[in-house]
Formats: C-alpha cells, sequence, structure tokens
C-alpha cells in the first residue's frame, strides 16, 4: 500500500464523530470530501473479500451504526461525505437512509463510495447504485473492498464528555470526539471576548474531560493538529506523560503477587463507554497491573475509571476508582499499565486483603467467617481473657457472643480482623473497629506460638500491610490509627511507642498517659456545690480544652475525638452501627465552675464485648484545671453520668495522670498516629522488625557456640 494513504486516514478526523442512528444523535452529518486522491490508488490498496464484507455490513446493521457514504456532485465540482442510517440488508442490496439534517435528492448527486470504518481501519467500496429518492438510496454490494490504511490504535467515539482547555489564562470549552491512548480530539468554542489566536500551539495546554460533572482526565497536553476557524476548533491532543506520580516514592516496594487463577477488571470506558476486560498481571494492596493488545489498547495515563470491578471465579466483585499511573511496551504487540486504586469501602479492602495476605500465606485470614468457638478458645487459652477480666464480663457472656457474631459473620462495615489459623485453630489475631467518627482502633492483639513461627510479628507485619492500603481510601474515614495498652507491655511498647519516642513529634504520633480506676454506678450521689453545673459539651467550651491541651500534650487527642465538629454529609458512627444492629455512643460533657470550664467528661457506651477491655464503654475524663477542682466535686458529676451504665461499675480514663488523689488501679498509654504519616511508620516498622529478627539471630548464635 503506497505510504501517503496512511495519512489519509485523517479524513475521517473532518467529519463529526460516530453518532449512533435511534438514540444516538446525528450531527454535522455532511462534511466536503477533500481526499480524492484516496481513488486514484484504490487498485494497489489491499483486498477484502465479500464475505468478510458480508459480516461487517450485517454487524453496522445489528448494531445501528450509521455509515459513511461519498457522494459525488459533478455539475458543482462538489464532494461530499454523509453519515447515513443503514437501513436494511440483504444478500444483494442495502438500503441507506439519509439523515434529516442532509440536502441531497438532487438528481446529479450521487453516491459513489461506502466508506467503513471501525477506529483502526479504513475500507472503500464501489458501490452500484439501484434506487435514489428523498428518504436514500438502495445500491448492490460489491464483492471486493479496498483497504486504505491501519491505524496503530484503534480510535473510538465519544459522546457527552465535557472538556476544558486552559493556556496561561486562556479557556476553551467543547466536547471529546474521540479518543485512543495515545491522542484524543476536542472540539472547542469560545465564550466572547476571548479568540482562538491566544493560543500558542508550540506550548502546552492543560486539559481537563468530564464526565457528569466527575473529572476522569486532567493532565497536560500538547497538540498533534488543528483545524477550523476562530469560531470553533478541532484539536487533536496526545497527553506529555505516559507515566504519572499518584503517591509519595516508598522506600520499601510492595510485593507484587501473581494470582492463579488470575483476577480480572470490568469497566466501562470512562471516555467513550464501552465495556471493556482485562486479566491482572499482579497486585498489591494499593493497585495492580494490566497488559492490552497495541492496537486495541485503552488506558491512557492519568485516566480515572469512576466504577471498575475486580473479578475471581466464584468470589463477589469488588468495586473500587482507579487512575491509570503508567503505560510502556512489553513485548511486541504489548503494551502494560499500572493502575492505582484511588478508593473502595472497607468491605471491599478486606476481600482484597484476604486474597492478597491469603496467597502469601495460606494460614492467614482476613475478616473471614471463622467458628466462634475456636476464637474463643484462643482468647482465652492464649491469656488475652485472663480470669479477672473474665469475673467482669461472665454476667453478660450472651450479650457477647451476639457481638462477635455480628462482627465476624456479616458483611459490615465497622470492623476488620486477621487470624493465623491452621486445622481450625487459631494462633494470631488483631482487629480494627472504627471507633470513633475518622478514626479505627487496633485492638484484641494476641498470639501463641505455632511451629515455631513468632506469630506476633506475623500479625504485625500483616496488619501493617494492611494498614497500607487502608489509609488511602477516602471512604473508609481513617484519618488517625488508635492504640491503647499498658506501659509494661514490651511488645506494643516497643513497636507502637518506640516510633513516636523515636519521631518526636506530637502532631505526627502522640502517646497520653491516662490514669485506669472504677467507679460505682449504683450511687445516688451527692448534689454538687453551688455555683457548679455539669452541662453538655458546647462549642464554646472547645478552645479552653485546646487551650489546656495544647499546653499539657500537644498531641491528636481532640482530633480522634472530634468534639463539636461534624462530619457532612457523612453517615455518624452512632448511626452506622445502629444499623447493623450495634451500639456505639459517644456524648460529651462540660463540668463548669462559674463559667469556666474545669473538666470534660465523655460517656461511651457501646454493645457489650465491642472492645474486651472495654475501653469504649467508659466514662474519659480531661480535667482541664487540675489545682482547682476538688476530687469530691468530680466524683458528683461522675454519679450522675455512671447510671447510665447497668454493670456495677463503670471504668474512668482520667487525663492527666497527675490529678486523681486516689489510688490508681493501673495506666493505659493512648497512642495515635495521623495517617498521613503512614508511609513513615510503616519504614520504622519494617527496620524495626527486621532488627528484632537480627537480634534472635544473634543470640541463638551465641547460644550455640561456645565463648
Amino acid at each position: 500500500m503506497p505510504s501517503q494513504l496512511f495519512s489519509h486516514l485523517d479524513l475521517l478526523d473532518n467529519t463529526p464523530s460516530t453518532p449512533v442512528i435511534g438514540e444516538k444523535r446525528l450531527r454535522n452529518t455532511m462534511q466536503p470530501f477533500s481526499h480524492l486522491d484516496l481513488l486514484d490508488n484504490i487498485h494497489s490498496s489491499p483486498v477484502i473479500g465479500e464475505k468478510k464484507l458480508r459480516n461487517t455490513i450485517n454487524l453496522l446493521h445489528f448494531t445501528n451504526d450509521p455509515i459513511l457514504v461519498h457522494v459525488s456532485d459533478p455539475k458543482q465540482h462538489e464532494n461530499f461525505l454523509v453519515r447515513c442510517c443503514l437501513e436494511s440488508c440483504t444478500a444483494e442490496e442495502i438500503r441507506c437512509r439519509w439523515p434529516e439534517s442532509a440536502i441531497l435528492p438532487k438528481e446529479n448527486r450521487r453516491p459513489l463510495h461506502l466508506i467503513l470504518e471501525d477506529g483502526l481501519s479504513l475500507v472503500l467500496l464501489p458501490i452500484r447504485v439501484t434506487g435514489f429518492d428523498e428518504q436514500g438510496f438502495s445500491a448492490q454490494i460489491p464483492e471486493t473492498g479496498y483497504v486504505l490504511g491501519k491505524r496503530r490504535i484503534r480510535r473510538n467515539a465519544c459522546q457527552d464528555r465535557s472538556v476544558t482547555l486552559t493556556q496561561n489564562g486562556f479557556l476553551a470549552q467543547g466536547d471529546l470526539i474521540d479518543f485512543s491512548p495515545l491522542a484524543f480530539r476536542v472540539r472547542l468554542t469560545l465564550d466572547t471576548g476571548t479568540s482562538f489566536t491566544w493560543m500558542n500551539m508550540n506550548d502546552s495546554f492543560a486539559i481537563c474531560i468530564r464526565k457528569n460533572e466527575k473529572t476522569i482526565f486532567s493532565g497536560p497536553c500538547r497538540c498533534l493538529r488543528q483545524t477550523g476557524d476562530l469560531r470553533g476548533r478541532e484539536l487533536v491532543l496526545a497527553p506529555l506523560h505516559q507515566k504519572i506520580q499518584r503517591y509519595r516514592k516508598q522506600k520499601l516496594r510492595t510485593t507484587r503477587l501473581r494470582l492463579t487463577p488470575p483476577l480480572s477488571i470490568h469497566f466501562e470506558h470512562p471516555c467513550f463507554g464501552k465495556l471493556s476486560q482485562r486479566n491482572i498481571l499482579d497486585l498489591t494492596f494499593t493497585g495492580f497491573s494490566v497488559e492490552e493488545n497495541t492496537d486495541d489498547a485503552v488506558l491512557m495515563p492519568g485516566m480515572v475509571i469512576t466504577d471498575l470491578e475486580i473479578r475471581q471465579d466464584g468470589m463477589k466483585g469488588l468495586n473500587c476508582i482507579t487512575q491509570v499511573i503508567y503505560r510502556r511496551e512489553s513485548a511486541k504487540g504489548k503494551v502494560r499499565c499500572g493502575l492505582a486504586i484511588l478508593d473502595m469501602d472497607v468491605r471491599a479492602y478486606r476481600r482484597l486483603s484476604h486474597l492478597i495476605l491469603h496467597a502469601e500465606d495460606q494460614q492467614a485470614r482476613f475478616s473471614c467467617e471463622m467458628e466462634m468457638d475456636a476464637l474463643w478458645e484462643f482468647l482465652f487459652n492464649s491469656g488475652f481473657i485472663y480470669p479477672k477480666k473474665y469475673q467482669l464480663i461472665q454476667s453478660s457472656r450472651e450479650a457477647f457472643k451476639d457481638t462477635y457474631s455480628r462482627l465476624y459473620h456479616e458483611d459490615q462495615e465497622i470492623e476488620s480482623h486477621f487470624t493465623l489459623q491452621e486445622n481450625g485453630r487459631v494462633y494470631g489475631h488483631v482487629s480494627m473497629l472504627r471507633a470513633y467518627q475518622r478514626a479505627w482502633l487496633v485492638h484484641h492483639l494476641a498470639a501463641r506460638p505455632l511451629h515455631g513461627k513468632r506469630t506476633g510479628l506475623v500479625v504485625i507485619k500483616s496488619i501493617l500491610k494492611f494498614f497500607d492500603g487502608l489509609c488511602r481510601y477516602p471512604s473508609i474515614r481513617f484519618d488517625h490509627m488508635v492504640f491503647y495498652f499498658r506501659p509494661d507491655n514490651y511488645f506494643p511498647n516497643l513497636f507502637f511507642g518506640g516510633f513516636a519516642r523515636d519521631f518526636g513529634n506530637p502532631r505526627v504520633c502522640s502517646m497520653d498517659l491516662f490514669a485506669c480506676l472504677n467507679h460505682p454506678t449504683d450511687r445516688l450521689g451527692t448534689s454538687l456545690p453551688p455555683g457548679w453545673q455539669l452541662e453538655t459539651f458546647e462549642p464554646r467550651h472547645l478552645p479552653e480544652l485546646e487551650r489546656f491541651y495544647r499546653h499539657a500534650s500537644g498531641g491528636l487527642l481532640l482530633d480522634v475525638l472530634h468534639l463539636g465538629q461534624t462530619d457532612d454529609g457523612c453517615e455518624t458512627v452512632e448511626e452506622l452501627y445502629r444499623r447493623h444492629g450495634l451500639h456505639r455512643q459517644g456524648r460529651a460533657y462540660a463540668l463548669v465552675h462559674e463559667q469556666e470550664l474545669k473538666a470534660v467528661l465523655i460517656v461511651n457506651r457501646s454493645s457489650p464485648g465491642l472492645n474486651l477491655g472495654e475501653l469504649l464503654n467508659c466514662i474519659n475524663v480531661i480535667v482541664t484545671d487540675p489545682a482547682n477542682l476538688p476530687w469530691p466535686v468530680l466524683t458528683a458529676a461522675l454519679d450522675r453520668l455512671a447510671t447510665a451504665y447497668d454493670t456495677p461499675s463503670v471504668m474512668l480514663l482520667i487525663y492527666p495522670t497527675t490529678y486523681p488523689s486516689v489510688k490508681v488501679e493501673k495506666q493505659y498509654l493512648l497512642w495515635i498516629l495521623d495517617t498521613q504519616y503512614a508511609k513513615e511508620y510503616r519504614e520504622y516498622m519494617d527496620q524495626k522488625t527486621k532488627l528484632n529478627l537480627r537480634f534472635l539471630i544473634k543470640h541463638l548464635f551465641r547460644q550455640l557456640v561456645p565463648k
């Protein structure tokens, strides 16, 4: 085929996009046809046989797609391309209907050729007209057609996608006409008072493509070519970059897994609406890669897919929002594309996590249904539920069982748990619970040996992998990670407390020490002294509370508690738990003297066993003026609030620990991490676990080798 014929594929760039007859509109259906030199070399072009031609025409008729017709007017020496509807087709003849906007029925205007275009190749069919009228024409199907050119990559027609182009203060808006991953065509119009002469074609443009007000692409592009005049332009644009940096680079590259059988992705293309499917090559908690045939590729770097589904045989699909972050050649005729997951809900993320962790370790399970007797056996025999703790919870054991049945057997958005299991027996466990509006509590961390494996470290590493993706997805509402532990507990003090101490910035990771003691719930109590009031916490109390906490700690506690703030448009934690048949409530009260804030009391109530340590079923006390709050006054206020609990006593967590003038039973450290610094925390944890393993090896070596 002559080389110059390749360029004539661009004749279609001067015609409108491919709107379908019927539900899809025909717009600008007549365009001048200026590439008559195509006809000079037609007989030297590759030939398509009759069978393939008939199949192609039958498909166009079946799908209601339009067909291009070359119409000539010898009298006026004009040639047109007209998009017609293929009204009927038989073994011998086709019938085409003129579009309503076309003015064609003149005796000297005759159809000469049909042009078939599938976005990849261009086929010209000489025809013999057998009938011609005001509505359309009939023609015999030829025995052969001629391939006039083939693009490197398929171009797909688009509709109802708006485009905004900006360049150094210049702005134009329009529509996306057609799309390929290498280039796309837009039609632009201008507002009054601007001019296309302001555009610098040698400079890049900032392009934003939207579908139903959602951005599906934004990025810098360069113009390959343009047509039009000062009133309207069509530009063919190509993205400047074949790779984007969605997130900060990490020192630790997450392991890429190849699963068998492979997963697949299914999505409606955001630019042209057709359904697409690709197999996943490798997968992580935060993204995956796929491979495409070069000539049929559809993924462009920077493009956002707002509803993509990850599927595996026999598994419910995982829906997520993704973005293409790179595109590169991987083999002859193949391109590899990487996609980052931008968002998914906690249900989908739990299932994704299970797929990955179980593929790495067959004993690892994430939020899978489990035999509850196996969990109870583990919690008791590992020492997590010790005798004194059981004495506190035994009267509510049936309610405990119901809470855990809901958390561990239902597909809810409240909790996620990781376990190490072998033959139905549990050897390691940790759980994450959405305890506050935008904070998750890590709790129930316990382990026991399994074949010499350090199960505690395995559990910690697994929850960190889960955490790496969890904090990226806005639907999960994970701004802070929270963890309570006793100061004398070596394991969490090393892996959690160590980071807070080493980083040294309480606005990144804070630790606040609370005094813990029990308060009876059946006391009638005494009245507050004159001048003292216990009232509902209001925004006017917040500045004084913030001032005290800023000087006492400077940490993240108030960010987690979210006092006096709302999360507009989002379901509250209380509503979320209620929807799943569970209870979680927090009510804040202000203890004031002569209108001056002395303490804030937060009454936490939850379903029995939601947290086995009752850390979500207690009263938090923040004393803002320790020197001027007598203990009997605070006790009187607590007596009023403690009646809300149906247990003999309620646990108090008091801050600061220097305040209580009574004997304290124990202390808890409240550890909080701002998840914006998840990268730094994971790198610290990886280094710390490596050091720990190195220490164990050295210790073993010293015992085996004599001095």
